[in-house]
């Protein structure tokens, strides 16, 4: 077993007779701690105040100072010091005294016993290490949860500058998928959209009022939105004939290859990850509730609420525009049609709510809810809602004219010179 090493602790041993105090160091001399010896309470003093020591052994009954007055004055000045009296029988009372006054700690009688000393400094010297020890870890532990705090306050700092670079690339993602949305948008409508860009924009409105009305937000309006945006990116590769024909005008065969086309929207959304539940919308668009839509013949709960609600928007502009008939319909039309024939293939709920806005849009120049009037229909104040064209397709009168007497005199001329019926669309004045 390693012997304990306690060369890093100090003793002073105090007592007026020389002979005790060699004695008292030959004992402890295998102990390997520094011991310092002092003859009187004056010259422990002296030593005290050029040396720390973490023990005394003190004489009780000494001339000029006496070893528990020694003691006190230790005790207030170095109270760090462990403090033991040597005491014969005849100073018993006065140990006990300074013990109680808190001066000392312990005592030992003369003639002492050398393992009962030696076991006692042994004692005092493990104490003070342990204390020693304690004293450091607690200094280092405190290091350490400085370190620490200034570690997670450089990490915070780090993690916090990080967020804002990702905040930063996530946004421009964002953008760039914006922008990719809209370039495929922009290439979309530069070859099937015969709109102008403001009736475009009062449509896009117009969907997102009605996702509105369903309390659709954040990222499943978003969704909504890109879908919308590229709900015919589908039909790029396909011939101008199959693109510019009115769908019930096609054969069965250009209809099964037209059907297509939201899985190829589908296929390209796929593509880039963030367009994957746009592309899942537009997949459904063309779903009735039915189950008469296509490409899967989706019925009821089975298809989106987004994805009903373009469906419904989307019809009502093929309808008006004459490219689900080779007829166009009016706004009047096209609602009695999905309120009533095809009632079963359209939320109604949808459709009720889109009705009801467009004609809040209708005061907006751009979009009208407009009306299919025959010749003898028409009135003064009315205003023509699309151009007037012949059989042939050749403009007689644009859109955007107030009706008065003379155009409505002209409109009856026309038809009875051409011997043709005339499709006319009006909205009342101020619509």
């Amino acid at each position: 077993m390693t012997a304990p090493d306690y060369s890093q602790n100090s003793i002073l041993l105090v007592d007026d007779e020389a002979a005790i105090l060699r004695a008292l160091k030959r004992l402890l001399m295998p102990l390997k701690c520094k011991i310092h010896c002092a003859e009187s309470g004056a010259q422990a003093l002296e030593l005290l105040a050029e040396h720390r020591f973490d023990l005394i052994i003190s004489d009780m009954r000494m001339p000029q100072m006496s070893g528990d007055q020694l003691l006190a004055t230790v005790a207030q000045q170095w109270p760090q010091t462990e403090l033991i009296i040597l005491s014969g029988y005849a100073d018993f009372d006065a140990t006990i005294n300074a013990i109680n006054n808190g001066s000392i700690s312990r005592f030992l009688l003369k003639p002492w016993s050398d393992q009962e000393l030696l076991s006692t400094v042994e004692k005092s010297f493990s104490l003070k290490q342990l204390v020693l020890r304690n004293q450091h870890l607690e200094k280092l532990t405190a290091q350490k949860n400085k370190q620490l705090e200034e570690l997670n306050h450089s990490l915070e700092e780090k993690v916090a500058k990080r967020t804002e670079q990702l905040q930063t690339i996530n946004n421009e993602l964002q953008e760039s998928y914006r922008a990719i949305v809209k370039m495929f948008s922009s290439l979309v409508d530069s070859r099937f959209s015969t709109m102008s860009r403001e009736k475009q924009s009062l449509y896009n409105k117009l969907l997102l009022a009605v996702a509105e009305k369903f309390s659709i937000t954040d990222a499943p309006l978003k969704q909504l939105y890109f879908a919308w945006q590229l709900r015919h990116i589908g039909k790029l590769s396909f011939s101008d004939e199959l693109v510019n024909s009115a769908y019930l005008s096609l054969s069965a065969q250009q209809q099964k290859n037209f059907h297509l086309h939201p899985l190829h929207a589908m296929a390209v959304c796929l593509r880039v990850k963030p367009l994957y539940p746009s592309g899942q919308i537009i997949s459904q668009h063309k779903e009735y509730l039915d189950g008469s839509g296509y490409p899967k013949g989706l019925t009821g709960a089975q298809i989106d609420k987004r994805a009903q609600i373009i469906c419904v928007l989307n019809d009502y502009i093929e309808l008006t525009q004459g490219r689900y008939k080779a007829q166009a319909e009016s706004s009047e039309q096209t609602f009695n049609y999905m309120q009533g024939e095809g009632c079963d293939k359209y939320d109604q709920d949808v459709v009720s709510t889109l009705k009801a806005l467009l004609a809040e849009f209708a005061t907006e120049q751009a979009l009208m809810y407009d009306t299919l009037v025959s010749s003898d229909k028409l009135k003064k104040g009315m205003v023509l809602s699309r151009d007037i064209v012949n059989s042939a397709n050749c403009l007689l009168l644009s859109a955007g004219q107030l009706l008065d007497e003379t155009l409505i005199q002209r409109i009856h001329e026309m038809e009875h010179n051409l011997q043709e019926k005339l499709d006319i669309f009006v909205t009342s004045k101020g619509a």
